[in-house]
This record gives structure tokens, C-alpha cells and sequence, in this order.
């Protein structure tokens, strides 16, 4: 039996998509690098925005059409839309033959081996499932880096946001069994462990004596892992005793904090739980505590009810944070949130338009820093081949998480993937930066 497992979505999805291959492996099945050697296709869906849905939806048509043409026998759709969506896809979709949802992964090797006989949903549990350190994992990456879920479901609530209903409330993993995972990845030869969730910041408040995110990064620190990356970080759960934990933690000095907006009347209506003037606290005293921080967001544009003054004052925003990455989304109307039955939904092609302005005004803003790297000498970790031919070898500095932030071409052959290097930027192009090596 050999099943080849597509993933969609985000990181948190990829450390799902590699527990399922785990635990198949450890059952005896082979693992088929590409679809067309598989007996049985897999697919980790994501259902987060429109956009989302339809690639998953899409993808499952395109197994569904290999499997028609090859010799695959079945074809399994798990994830986030078939949690949300489960009944429809398996109703409109007669070329699955089984949907698994986020709340019971064990049971892929159970869908795996009946290979055929249509089942029902499998939804015998609501999203409570929770991976520990004994789980098997197997790594779909050859980079130096991998992804750490401490934490699943969010209770916060945001106007615009569907997680909850397929992934529940928020419930964290014990502290010690987050450290063991990661001595266990320090093992294996990673040199960087990114720490992800749907709500990080609010990791160990569901679980009494076990501390909070603060203290799971000190208890971190003493793990052979260089770098820490905490990532999706609401800005609503900081406060001085976080700051002073962060300060003493061997942690990246990376902050990725979305911001969704920068109008403190879109925020209330957002249900952030935070303010414009708290948010812009926050980044100076992180930019005064962590020397040499990268500020990393996130916005949203075209919010029911955004006016050209709400967004005005995002704008103010962007401009008086000066952040060093950001992304923009134009609002996604999400079936069961708060905002979908909200009235002055923004039109799609005002979002668009201001989803360009935004960017626009940031790359801007991060020309003026990228300009200052040339000449420097950074640490980089080299990640492995370049996609760019023209160099052997591409890395990131602690100021880049993988796959949002842009890297550093490598110039040098000698280098040695999965290992730090010392490197000079001789070429800084928006984004991407080329550095040689300074030892």
C-alpha cells in the first residue's frame, strides 16, 4: 500500500499532515512521492478564507480526475474543510470516498487500509484532538526547521474569523511534553523550531500550574535548538510580566503580531480587544526590550463597514509602526461569523484597490530597511537548494520565518545546508537578498 498526502493551508496544517504520515508509516505503509504512485490520495484541506476553500475544492477534483485515470484505488479528504463541510462534500462529491475531520487523526490508518467502501463522515469526536511528543512524525522537509503546534482552537472570537468552528477551543499542550517534542526535533538535526498556533500568545492559560507562553519559551531556551520562532502572536495577551519573560528567553528576536487594522472603530467592530494606541505601545516596547527586533503583521482590508477615513488611519498606522513585513487580505464573508450578517460590505474591487495601496505604502517602508543590509554581516541558516539556478544555495536570517519573509541567496557552494553560516549581503532586491560568505 503506498498513499501519497497533498497538504493545503497553513504550518499548523502541515504539522497535521505530517503526524497522519507518521502514524501511517509506523502502520507499515509507504509513502508515494507523487500522486501518480499512490494507491490511495490523500488530501489535508483548508476551508480559513474563500480563496482557501476553492484551492481545496479544486485539488480534490484534480486527485479525483488522477485517480479516474491512474491506478489509485481511493481518495481521502481531511482537514479544515472537511471538518466544516463534511455532510456537503461527501453529497456533492461521489468520487471521495472518505472525509476525516481535525477532531480524530489516529483514524487515517483505519481510512487508509479499508481502501474502498465508501464511509460516512467520520465525525465521531468534535475538534479536541491534540498530538503529544510519542506521536510519530514524519517530516515532508529536508530544511533545518520545523513547525511546533503547542496549542489548538481559539476562544478569542473575532468577528470575521470561522477557526473556532472547525477547530474549536482553545486547549494547550502540557509544557514538559512541548520541550520534550522539541529536544526530540533537536535530535533529528533541526536548528530551528517555529512555534504556531491558532491564539500562541494564549498558550497555557486552559491548563492551571502549567505557566504560561513566557515561561514555555524560558523552558525552551535550555533545548539544543538555536532558534525560536513564536509565530501568530495576538496582541490583546501582552502585558510587563510577558515582556520581562520574553527579554530573558533565548528566543529569535522576531515579532509576528497581526494587527488585522489600525481604526479603533473597525477593531470593536473586529472584536480585537485591543486598541490602535495599546497596539503601537506594544511594538515600541518590544522594539526597546528586544534589540534588533523584525516586527512582522498582517492586516485587513474591506472590513463590513470600512470607510475611506477607517482606512485612512490603518495607513497612519503602517506609516508610524514602520513594520519590516507585512501581509495584506482583503476580507473573506465567512459563513456563521458575526460579520457576515453585518451591514456595508465593502465592495470587492474597493478591497482590492486598497489591499494595493497598503502594500504599496510597505514596500516603501521596507525598501528604506532592506537598503540599509547591504554591506552587513549576517548569521544565516542555509535552508538547502535554491530555487533561483543562479545560485547554489539559499538561507534565511532570524529577521525571515520560511516561506512568508523572502531569503537570502547563497553564492558559495561550500556552504553546507542545514548549517549556520556568516554572511555578507553584497545585493539587496526588494525582498530577496544575495549574500557570500564572510568566514
Amino acid at each position: 500500500m503506498k498513499v501519497h498526502l497533498t497538504t493545503l493551508g497553513c504550518p499548523k496544517n502541515q504539522v497535521d499532515s505530517e503526524l497522519m504520515l507518521g502514524m501511517l508509516a509506523r502502520a507499515g505503509v509507504e509513502v508515494a512521492a507523487t500522486p501518480g504512485e499512490a494507491d490511495c490520495l490523500v488530501v489535508n484541506t483548508c476551508a480559513f478564507i474563500d480563496r482557501a476553500r476553492e484551492e481545496s475544492v479544486n485539488t480534490i477534483l484534480e486527485l479525483a480526475q488522477r485517480k479516474e485515470r491512474g491506478h489509485s484505488r481511493s481518495l481521502i479528504v481531511t482537514g479544515c474543510l472537511s471538518q466544516r463541510y463534511g455532510r456537503e462534500l461527501l453529497a456533492e462529491l461521489p468520487e471521495v470516498d472518505a472525509i476525516l475531520g481535525t477532531g480524530e487523526l489516529e483514524r487515517i490508518v483505519e481510512l487508509v487500509a479499508q481502501v474502498r467502501g465508501r464511509k460516512d463522515w467520520v465525525e465521531g469526536a468534535p475538534p479536541g484532538y491534540l498530538y503529544d511528543a510519542a506521536t510519530p512524525r514524519l517530516l515532508t522537509s529536508r530544511a533545518p526547521y520545523a513547525y511546533v503546534k503547542i496549542a489548538e482552537g481559539c476562544d478569542m472570537g473575532c468577528a470575521f474569523c470561522a477557526i473556532p468552528q472547525f477547530r474549536g477551543q482553545h486547549r494547550s499542550r502540557p509544557l514538559r511534553d512541548i520541550v520534550a517534542e522539541v529536544d526530540g526535533l533537536a535530535a533529528r538535526g533541526i536548528q530551528e523550531a517555529i512555534l504556531v498556533s491558532q491564539d500562541t500568545l494564549a498558550y497555557g492559560k486552559d491548563l492551571p500550574g502549567n505557566g504560561d507562553i513566557g515561561d514555555l519559551l524560558l523552558a525552551l531556551s535550555d533545548t539544543a535548538v538555536p532558534w525560536i520562532r513564536p509565530m501568530y502572536l495576538h496582541p490583546a495577551h501582552v502585558n510587563d510580566r510577558l515582556l520581562a519573560k520574553w527579554q530573558r528567553a533565548r528566543v529569535l528576536p522576531y515579532l509576528d503580531m497581526p494587527i488585522q487594522h489600525g481604526d479603533d472603530e473597525i477593531l470593536r467592530r473586529m472584536r480585537r480587544g485591543v486598541t490602535a494606541c495599546r497596539m503601537k505601545e506594544i511594538f515600541e516596547a518590544f522594539r526597546a526590550a528586544v534589540p534588533g527586533v523584525t516586527l512582522r503583521t498582517t492586516v485587513l482590508v474591506g472590513f463590513p463597514g470600512e470607510s475611506e477615513a477607517h482606512f485612512q488611519n490603518l495607513l497612519d498606522f503602517i506609516e508610524d509602526v514602520r513594520f519590516d513585513r507585512l501581509g495584506v487580505f482583503t476580507y473573506s464573508l465567512e459563513d456563521g461569523t458575526p460579520a457576515a450578517t453585518m451591514a456595508d460590505q465593502v465592495p470587492p474591487e474597493v478591497m482590492a484597490e486598497r489591499a494595493r495601496i497598503v502594500q504599496d505604502a510597505q514596500d516603501r517602508i521596507v525598501w528604506e530597511r532592506q537598503k540599509s543590509l547591504y554591506g552587513t554581516v549576517q548569521t544565516v541558516l542555509v535552508d538547502g537548494p535554491s530555487e533561483d539556478p543562479a545560485f547554489p544555495w539559499e538561507g534565511r536570517m532570524a529577521g525571515q520565518a520560511p516561506e512568508i519573509d523572502g531569503v537570502v541567496y547563497l553564492c558559495d557552494r561550500s556552504l553546507t545546508p542545514g548549517r549556520f553560516a556568516r554572511v555578507r549581503i553584497v545585493e539587496v532586491e526588494g525582498y530577496e537578498l544575495v549574500g557570500e560568505s564572510a568566514d
